[in-house]
Parts: structure tokens; C-alpha cells; sequence
């Protein structure tokens, strides 16, 4: 998947969020497995955070959730889940909608929060950002 998300759709220009823009230092990045289709629109809702500390980009399906230290951003995964075998982990795993996501790491418990509020709401689980998936994590692990 890593390899995948190199050669994803990145937003460019002024929509690029702008903690993202000037924070190009490490991050944690995991893939958010959904049972259900949403959009950002659904998710903005449910996270706990100050409405003016939450945007979203409809047109890329894309949030940002400013934290402490630098922001959380949801962007759409789903091009990126194409091959026979991705489509198949799909099916078997009931994953109507993928969200990568990343923070940087000193914003880990405010992140972990905000994921286990999605969580409650529409269920589904945590992948690593990796070939083969794993580990896998449910919210309450994370």
C-alpha cells in the first residue's frame, strides 16, 4: 500500500492544508477501514473537536483536524485499494470506505481520540500503511 499512496492523488496549491504544508517533519500514517460509505461530511460531525478547528475539502473528500502540535488529516484512500487482490481484502473484510490518516506523533492521544469518536459512530478498523496491511488495530487499541 505504501508504494500506492506515493503515486496517489495529493492535493496541490492553496488546499493542501496548511499545518501539512509547513510540517513536512514525520508522521504516523494508518489506513481507517470503514463498513459503511462516507464522506467527510459525515465524519466532521462526530469527531469532538471545536467546530472551527475542523475543515473539510468535499470536492477531495479530505479533513483536517487541527491538534496541539499539527493537524490530523482523513483523505480518501479508496483509488488506491484497484488490484484483484485489494478489491478481495475489501469483500472479505466488509470495507465499504478507506481514510488514510496521519498526525504527527506528539499529537498521538488527541488523534486517537478523534478515531475512536469515528469509531463509535460507524465502526470498522485501524490498517497499517503497509503491503500487506498489518498490524491491524481496532480503535480501542489505538
Amino acid at each position: 500500500m505504501n508504494a500506492k499512496k506515493k503515486n496517489a492523488k495529493k492535493p496541490v496549491g492553496k488546499m493542501v492544508p496548511k499545518a501539512q504544508a509547513e510540517s513536512q517533519e514525520e508522521v504516523e500514517e494508518y489506513l481507517y477501514m470503514l463498513p459503511v460509505d462516507v464522506t467527510v461530511q459525515d465524519l466532521k460531525p462526530v469527531i469532538q473537536a471545536e467546530e472551527e478547528k475542523k475543515d473539510i475539502w468535499r470536492e477531495l473528500d479530505l479533513m483536517e483536524v487541527k491538534l496541539s502540535h499539527d493537524s490530523l488529516i482523513f483523505e480518501n484512500f479508496m483509488d488506491c485499494f484497484e488490484s484483484a487482490s485489494d478489491q478481495a481484502f475489501l469483500r472479505e473484510n466488509g470495507v465499504k470506505k478507506v481514510y488514510a490518516f496521519s498526525y504527527a506523533p506528539q499529537d498521538r492521544a488527541e488523534a486517537a481520540q478523534a478515531v475512536r469518536d469515528i469509531y463509535g459512530v460507524f465502526g470498522g478498523f485501524i490498517a497499517s500503511d503497509t503491503e500487506d496491511l498489518k498490524p491491524v488495530y481496532q480503535p480501542e487499541e489505538f
